[in-house]
C-alpha cells in the first residue's frame, strides 16, 4: 500500500495545506516512482490515494477527467464541499461498471483518498477521507476533524495507508521533542513523520521518494519538488539530470 497525510500547516499567521506521501508500489517488488498525488484541474485542492491500485488509479483518473469535463466543477462554482459529493458519485458509478468478478476475488475495495483543498465558501482548509463502507456497499467519506494528539482543534491531520498508527505516534514524538506538545496547528511534524517510516526497513510497503503537494488560500495548488538524499523528485519520479524548471518550487527535506 503506502502511506500517505495531508494536514493544515500554520506558520506565524500564514496557513497552507500540506498533501505528502511516499511513491512505493509493491507487487513483484518495490517500484519507488508512482505519483500518489493528483493536484485537481480547478486549482484549489488535490486528491491523493492509499490501496490497491487496481481501484485507486482509474478511479483518480477518472474523478479528475469529471472535473476537466464538467465547467461547475472546473470554475469552482461548485465549492469543495459539493465537489466532494460528486467525486463520491463518479466513484460510486465507477464501482457499478465493474463486472465478471470471480466469486472468490469479490472484495470490498482497499482503496482509500484523501481530497484536501481550500473550500472558498467557508473560508477554510478541509481534508475529507473517501473510503469503502462494506456495510452500504459503497464509497462513502468522512471528514478530518481536530487531531487528538493533543485534544487541540486547531491541529488537523487526517493519514491514511500502511502502519497508520505508528505514523501517529511518530508525529506525537516529533511534537514532544519540542519540549512538550504546543498549542495551535502542525508545522512539519507530519512530514518528519513520513521521513522516518519512509527510511525505515520495518515498513517494506513505505518506502521511495517523498511527494508533496500544498494548496494555498490563493486558490491554488503547487506540486513541489523535492530534494533529499542528494536527489531530486518530483511527484514520486526522480528527475533527470537536465530537468530543471522556473516554475516548479524545490522543498529540500534534510531529514
Amino acid at each position: 500500500m503506502t502511506l500517505t497525510m495531508a494536514w493544515v500547516r500554520k506558520v506565524g499567521g500564514v496557513e497552507e495545506m500540506v498533501i505528502a506521501s511516499d511513491s512505493r508500489l509493491r507487487s513483484l517488488g518495490a517500484w519507488d516512482a508512482a505519483p500518489k498525488i493528483l493536484p485537481l484541474p480547478r486549482g484549489d485542492a488535490a486528491i491523493a490515494f492509499a490501496g490497491e491500485t487496481d481501484y485507486a488509479y482509474p478511479m483518480m483518473i477518472q474523478v479528475a477527467n469529471s472535473i476537466s469535463f464538467y465547467h461547475g466543477a472546473l470554475t469552482r462554482r461548485q465549492p469543495l464541499a459539493k465537489l466532494k459529493g460528486h467525486l463520491i458519485r463518479v466513484i460510486n458509478l465507477m464501482l457499478d461498471q465493474l463486472k465478471d468478478v470471480p466469486a472468490n476475488l469479490k472484495e470490498a475495495p482497499a482503496a482509500f483518498f484523501l481530497l484536501a483543498g481550500y473550500d472558498w465558501t467557508s473560508a477554510e482548509f478541509k481534508i475529507w477521507k473517501l473510503h469503502f463502507d462494506a456495510s452500504i456497499g459503497r464509497f462513502t467519506f468522512a471528514p478530518a476533524r481536530g487531531w487528538g494528539g493533543d485534544g487541540n482543534s486547531e491541529k488537523v491531520l487526517s493519514i491514511i495507508g500502511d502502519d497508520v498508527g505508528e505514523a501517529r505516534a511518530v508525529v506525537v514524538e516529533y511534537l514532544q521533542r519540542q519540549g512538550g506538545i504546543r498549542p495551535g496547528a502542525f508545522d512539519m511534524e507530519p512530514m518528519r513523520a513520513l521521513a522516518y517510516m519512509v527510511d525505515s526497513e520495518r515498513h517494506p510497503s513505505i518506502g521511495g521518494h517523498i511527494q508533496v503537494a500544498k494548496v494555498y488560500k490563493s486558490l491554488q495548488c503547487v506540486p513541489f519538488a523535492v530534494r533529499r538524499n542528494g536527489g531530486r523528485s518530483l511527484l514520486g519520479r526522480p528527475l533527470l539530470d537536465y530537468e530543471e524548471s522556473q516554475t516548479i518550487p524545490t522543498m529540500n527535506l534534510d531529514y
